[in-house]
């Protein structure tokens, strides 16, 4: 298992974050998508009903487990990022919800014991940071309740090559280096989907649902991006982001598991 201090801390790049992700289509995006695909699964999951314990695994400033507390639910937010869980601390005493949440500092794979589980653990743009993935996805599984759900988002691998290709950059892409350097927002390790389904198959797992995420909005020229609806990428976005061959190029990846009942953990 990997160490703490190898894998990523986002610590200097909080600010990044929010301006290029969580301020942008992108972001928008990808919380549509998300939550659209959770709520499938869990039915009502984002209005009040019945209240699920939650992990959020990398969980950042909390933006989609602050509204899964402001739903009723008890959220425990996991970070190495201890200025982005700060942030996340003070969004929920502003939105009154401090109560239902927890919050853990620290790697993810030293915090929780095998004893540990819960009704739904996510794990979102998580993955790809770290240096021994499968063996954090076994450790984000240990800790799902039997019959309980994990949601994995990751950066995809294919939509990196061919990113890579149709931007020219083609030394890179000869060369296999489609790896960040771990000082920007490149991710160190994207993921084949492949790879994640079998992992997750061979641990007493079902998968339910898997989508593609901006399956081509970032493939757009901004030019004509920025002319275009919001509105109407959004919904392009969510038609196709099921098909193939389109769902295999989102950028990112997302997929729901429920663990199997009565099986060998």
């Amino acid at each position: 298992m990997s160490k703490p201090n190898q894998d990523r801390n986002f610590d200097d790049l909080t600010h990044q974050f929010n301006q290029r992700i969580y301020k942008t289509s992108k972001g928008r995006i990808r919380l549509a998508v998300l939550e659209r695909d959770l709520e499938e699964v869990v039915p009502n999951l984002f209005s009040v009903g019945q209240p699920l314990s939650i992990l959020d695994a990398g969980a950042g400033e909390g933006i989609l487990a602050l509204k899964l507390a402001q739903a009723g639910h008890q959220v425990t937010l996991c970070d190495h990022s201890n200025q982005m869980l700060e942030t996340a601390q003070r969004k929920a005493q502003e939105l009154e919800v401090g109560h239902r949440v927890t919050i853990m500092n620290g790697a993810i794979q030293e915090l929780f014991p095998a004893d540990e589980q819960y009704d739904l653990v996510i794990c979102h743009a998580v993955l790809e940071w770290v240096t021994q993935p499968q063996a954090l996805v076994h450790t984000l599984l240990s800790c799902v309740k039997p019959g309980g759900l994990v949601s994995l988002m990751f950066y995809n691998y294919h939509s990196t090559v061919f990113r890579s290709l149709v931007r020219g950059y083609l030394e890179k892409a000869l060369q296999q280096r489609f790896a960040g350097n771990g000082k920007g927002l490149t991710p160190i390790n994207p993921l084949r989907p492949d790879q994640v389904i079998k992992w997750i198959n061979n641990s007493d797992m079902d998968i339910l649902v898997e989508s593609g995420i901006r399956v081509f909005h970032d493939y757009m020229h901004k030019d004509v991006r920025d002319r275009r609806d919001e509105q109407d990428i959004l919904q392009l976005e969510m038609r196709y982001s099921r098909q193939e061959p389109y769902r295999s190029m989102g950028r990112y990846y997302h997929m729901i598991g429920r663990k199997l009942i009565g099986e060998s953990e």
